[in-house]
């Protein structure tokens, strides 16, 4: 299945400066938060080589590069026909991070232009969250 966005989403995008698509992984929930637990098992640490302790942000850069199945996700058509519908068919992968995050953590858009080129960050939240919890709430 390809996902192209239609001109409602990208009015939204345009107006809120971020889209959501639950539950578009949700067949493979599981593989990627096994892969994302193995990438950091793998590491042992986070930012500034150290072990995540609970207490702050960590953070792993690259990341999926790391995973043959995190890294493979960026040719699935679903990611492909995002990218593709915002960034045109010729996008270029940068890079990516891996974060475990600790507190009230708020939904930041980072950045949509850098210079004359668009950005897309794309995020897997793997953790539970509802009406009450999460960066989206």
């Amino acid at each position: 299945m390809t996902t192209t966005l239609d001109e409602s989403q990208l009015a939204r995008l345009a107006t809120f400066g971020y889209l959501r698509f639950p539950g578009l992984f949700a067949a493979e929930v599981g593989a990627i938060a096994a892969a994302f637990e193995d990438v950091w098992a793998n590491n042992g640490c986070g930012r500034d080589r150290r072990p995540h302790t609970g207490t702050r942000r960590s953070v792993l850069i690259p990341f999926i590069d790391q995973s043959e199945y995190l890294a493979a996700l960026l040719d699935d058509p679903r990611i492909l026909g995002l990218a593709a519908s915002l960034l045109g068919p010729d996008f270029n992968y940068f890079t990516s991070d891996g974060n475990y995050y600790v507190g009230d953590t708020p939904w930041h858009s980072d950045r949509w232009r850098a210079g004359n080129y668009r950005i897309l960050k794309l995020a897997f939240y793997l953790d539970p969250v509802d009406a009450n919890s999460g960066a989206l709430r």
